[in-house]
């Protein structure tokens, strides 16, 4: 179930826009889209993205996302990401029927969604995590296999 990455940020998006308010910030919905990804590795045993996050300073980033919303730099974000349909920019969001991602969305928004982005930045930066493990060897990008398996580690313990 790879999905389009601007669909799954979105989803996260529309949650947070249907409460009324923007709430989340473009770290935030990194590290949202992060666990997800982890979730699903570890639950479906495919990534939920086809594109590779990367260990940057502050933790877990997919590089294409932090350029969608960097223009709201600590803020929330206001609007969703756009693709290109046709000769008019639209914004997608994971259809509903889909409920494979669902199911792993409900749980990251239900254990990770009253997080602040600061609090998800810390929870991806402890000791024996993808991003750590990636940033202490050098490695630019956080391979999948180790994030499946960090996901299953949580997974067995109760995560």
């Amino acid at each position: 179930m790879t999905l389009p990455l601007k669909s799954v940020a979105n989803s996260f998006l529309q949650a947070d826009f249907r409460d009324g308010f923007a709430s989340i910030s473009p770290m935030k919905i990194q590290k949202l889209v992060y666990l997800a990804h982890g979730w699903n590795l570890a639950i479906n045993d495919e990534p939920l993205i086809s594109e590779k996050f990367e260990a940057w300073p502050y933790g877990p980033v997919e590089e294409e996302l932090y350029h969608i919303f960097k223009q709201y730099g600590n803020g929330p974000i206001r609007d969703y990401a756009k693709s290109w349909a046709g000769n008019e920019e639209k914004a997608f969001v994971v259809s509903d029927a889909n409920s494979g991602f669902y199911d792993i969305f409900n749980r990251v928004m239900q254990k990770y969604g009253h997080f602040t982005a600061l609090q998800l930045s810390a929870l991806t930066h402890q000791p024996g995590t993808p991003w750590s493990e990636t940033r202490a060897n050098g490695w630019p990008e956080i391979p999948d296999d180790m994030i499946r398996d960090h996901f299953r580690e949580l997974a067995a313990h109760g995560g």
